[in-house]
């Protein structure tokens, strides 16, 4: 049953709430997994990678949420790789929540940047829906809501995952797999999506 949800720009006060959904979200993502390492509480430093991923982008009005933290998306204009790339950095503090002082944190995305098209795409960074809001549509609706954007733009989308089951869902809204490589060094399988207009 799809239900009507509010969607509308994160404020920064919503900033714990937003990384909590994101962080559980993503806890078994191998994109997120990998690079943190499987020491301690996983789902806790998945959450506060998301607070301190999160916190920038807020400000600059990249972040969405649907209703009252039912779900959330990172979605970058075009334009704006660098401020996405000074995010994804984190810097000690994250780098504190890895298991080997960031390394292969930072390896790993020094190399999906690499995969980021050098043209003006929109890029869906993160979609995650609270599980006992998830079946509704809540998720679709916030990937409708960057891809209106991208229509708007006359410009394309990209995304990148991890996980092999969001493929066919990403390709109901019409991305592409444009390629599928392994992470270096044993880093995941992952797979960069295309959506055009």
């Amino acid at each position: 049953m799809n239900v009507t949800v509010e969607i509308t720009r994160a404020a920064p006060d919503r900033l714990p709430a937003l990384a909590s959904v994101l962080g559980r979200a993503f806890v078994g993502e191998p994109m997120m997994r990998w690079p943190l390492g499987d020491h301690g509480d996983i789902e806790e430093r998945s959450i506060r990678s998301f607070e301190y991923f999160l916190g920038g982008l807020i400000d600059l009005g990249f972040v969405w949420e649907a209703g009252r933290a039912m779900g959330a998306a990172v979605w970058i204009p075009p334009g704006q790789a660098d401020a996405w790339e000074q995010a994804q950095r984190g810097g000690p503090r994250m780098h504190a929540l890895t298991e080997d002082g960031g390394r292969r944190y930072d390896a790993f995305w020094d190399w999906i940047e690499s995969k980021i098209p050098d043209e003006p795409l929109w890029h869906l960074d993160s979609v995650g829906v609270e599980p006992r809001a998830q079946g509704r549509g809540i998720g679709s609706a916030l990937i409708e809501l960057g891809l209106a954007r991208a229509r708007a733009d006359d410009s394309g989308a990209f995304l990148e995952t991890g996980t092999a089951r969001n493929v066919p869902y990403y390709e109901r809204f019409g991305f592409r797999v444009v390629e599928d490589p392994d992470a270096p060094d044993g880093g995941p399988h992952m797979w960069f999506m295309r959506w055009d207009p």
